[in-house]
C-alpha cells in the first residue's frame, strides 16, 4: 500500500510528538506543586476495594488513550490517502470487421432485418474493431473501425430507425446516390475492402457483405473485380443475401465471388447463419496487440475507516464505563 500525501502522515505524526511532549513537561513540572501528605493512608491503599478499583482506573485509563491514539493514527493515515497500484497491460484483438449493407430499393424490405442481424452479430464478438459502410448508387461511411462497442449498438440503433422511417432517414442515406445508377454491388465491396485503416497483414480482416446483387447501372467496378481486390488486401468476405444459394444467377455469382476470397456464402433464411459467420471469422488467427503498461491507483480507505471506526467505539465504552 503506498500513500498519495505521506507528507500529511509526516507532519502529523511530528505534531502529535509535540503534544505528547507539551503534557509530559506540563505534568512533571507541576507533579510536586499538586502532591499533599495524608497521615495513615497505607492503610486505605491496602484495602483489596482500593486495589481493585485503582486497576480499573488504570484500565480505563490506557484504554482510553490506545483507543484516542488509535482514532488519530488512523485519522492521520485516511488524510494521507492510502492506494494500491495494479500495472496492467491493455491487450486487443487484431482484427477488423467491416460490417456492408445494401441500401438500394430492392433491399428495403431486407434492410431493417440486416441491420438487427449486424447487431446480434456485434453482440458475439468481443475486443474486435467494427465499422459500416452503405452504399446505393456510391458507398457512404456510418461510422469507422472503432472498439467502442456503446457507439456501435448506438449507431446500428441510429441506422434501423432510418431503415424503418424514422425523421434520421435523410441523414442516414446522404452519400449514397452519387453514382451512375443505383445497386453498385461492386462499387459497394470495392469501398468496403478499401475501408480498412491499417495495411498490415498480420490482422485479421472480414467484410460481412449484404446484399442481393441485383445490379441497377454502371458499376465503376464489377463484382469480380471487387472480389480480386480483397483477395489481393487479404480480406475475407462474408455473403449474406435475402435469396438462396443457388436460387438466381445473382446468388451463385455472389457466393462464387466470396468464397473466392475465402469467407462463405449464407442466406437469411438460414437460421445458423448469424453462428456461422461469427465462428468463421473468430476462427481466423488474430495476432494478440499489446499496448504499453500502464500503472493504475486507486483509493483504498478501507483499512483506515475499519481503524478509526474501531477506535471510536472503543472510546465511547471507556467513556461510559468511566463515568459509572
Amino acid at each position: 500500500m503506498e500513500l498519495r500525501t505521506p507528507e500529511v502522515l509526516a507532519w502529523g505524526l511530528f505534531a502529535a510528538a509535540l503534544l505528547a511532549a507539551a503534557v509530559l513537561w506540563r505534568e512533571l513540572r507541576g507533579r510536586g506543586a499538586t502532591r499533599r501528605p495524608v497521615a495513615n493512608s497505607a492503610t486505605l491503599t491496602r484495602l483489596p476495594a482500593f486495589r481493585a478499583a485503582l486497576r480499573a482506573h488504570r484500565a480505563r485509563t490506557a484504554a482510553l488513550a490506545g483507543a484516542a491514539a488509535l482514532l488519530a493514527g488512523a485519522s492521520l493515515l485516511g488524510a494521507a490517502r492510502p492506494v494500491d497500484t495494479t500495472v496492467e497491460r491493455p491487450q486487443s484483438r487484431s482484427r477488423d470487421i467491416m460490417l456492408c449493407l445494401d441500401v438500394s430499393g430492392s433491399m428495403a424490405s431486407y434492410d431493417a432485418e440486416l441491420v438487427r442481424t449486424f447487431r446480434r452479430l456485434v453482440a458475439d464478438f468481443e475486443g474486435e474493431r467494427i465499422g459500416m459502410v452503405i452504399f446505393n448508387g456510391s458507398a457512404a461511411t456510418v461510422f469507422p473501425l472503432t472498439d467502442d462497442y456503446d457507439y456501435i449498438n448506438e449507431e446500428l440503433d441510429g441506422a434501423e430507425q432510418a431503415l424503418t422511417g424514422g425523421s434520421v432517414q435523410d441523414a442516414f442515406f446522404a452519400g449514397t446516390f452519387n453514382g451512375w445508377g443505383t445497386s453498385l454491388i461492386g462499387d459497394g465491396l470495392a469501398t468496403c475492402v478499401t475501408s480498412f485503416d491499417r495495411a498490415d497483414t498480420q490482422r485479421a480482416r472480414s467484410v460481412v457483405f449484404a446484399t442481393d446483387n441485383e445490379v441497377a447501372g454502371r458499376p465503376l467496378v464489377p463484382l469480380t473485380d471487387a472480389g480480386q481486390l480483397a483477395r489481393a488486401k487479404a480480406v475475407r468476405v462474408y455473403g449474406l443475401s435475402p435469396a438462396p444459394d443457388g436460387a438466381s444467377r445473382e446468388s451463385v455469382e455472389m457466393r462464387d465471388v466470396v468464397e473466392g476470397t475465402g469467407g462463405r456464402f449464407y442466406s437469411m433464411t438460414d437460421r445458423g447463419a448469424i453462428g456461422g459467420i461469427v465462428e468463421s471469422v473468430q476462427a481466423q488467427e488474430a495476432t494478440v496487440i499489446e499496448s504499453a503498461s500502464r500503472a493504475l491507483r486507486t483509493d483504498s480507505p478501507a483499512l483506515p475507516i475499519a481503524a478509526a471506526s474501531l477506535a471510536f467505539v472503543g472510546l465511547v465504552v471507556a467513556s461510559r464505563r468511566w463515568r459509572s
